[in-house]
């Protein structure tokens, strides 16, 4: 799931200069969709999870209720993705109302400041993105993580030492 998390990412609008206000409504429904349902998709993964839990203190659960957080925490950093491209929207919009206006030095002006407000956003969702998968990976290896051994083995007096001895022969 981090993987495309981090390739929606990659599919959004480059952030060079945006020519056409149309083009990026379209590039920016495609990756609306796509975040949409990655929304939908781990907010229905976090509810079967919840679901599932069981109760108590057994590792199980532990692993379950963190793994919840996780997906609740990764679905609100999308919400907050998808506010960054319905801004771009707004912005994309303009421009597309700006490339019918009349030439002048003030549309101009306008153009590249409503550019540079769309790149802005495109570049903010990108960047929420990446660091939403990138939580998320690391949360996975976590969950799936050996659990560390709580003490390190002693001798005692039920546990014979052996004594250091000669590495096997590789002879055959």
């Amino acid at each position: 799931m981090a993987e495309h998390i981090h390739n929606v990412a990659e599919e959004l609008p480059l952030s060079d200069p945006v020519h056409s206000g149309v083009n990026a409504l379209d590039d920016l429904a495609d990756s609306s969709r796509d975040i949409a349902g990655l929304i939908t998709h781990l907010t229905a993964a976090a509810v079967f999870a919840a679901r599932t839990e069981r109760c108590g203190r057994a590792p199980e659960a532990d692993i379950t209720r963190r793994t919840v957080t996780q997906l609740a925490h990764t679905v609100g950093a999308l919400g907050h993705t998808m506010a960054d491209l319905g801004e771009a929207v707004v912005h994309a919009g303009a421009l597309n109302q700006l490339a019918a206006s009349p030439r002048s030095t003030q549309r101009n002006q306008d153009i590249e400041s409503t550019r540079a407000q769309l790149r802005a956003r495109i570049d903010s969702a990108r960047a929420r993105l990446h660091k939403s998968g990138a939580r998320l990976h690391q949360a996975a290896n976590r969950l799936v993580a050996p659990p560390a051994p709580t003490s390190s083995p002693r001798v005692n007096a039920t546990t014979p030492a052996t004594p250091p001895g000669a590495a096997p022969s590789r002879t055959r």
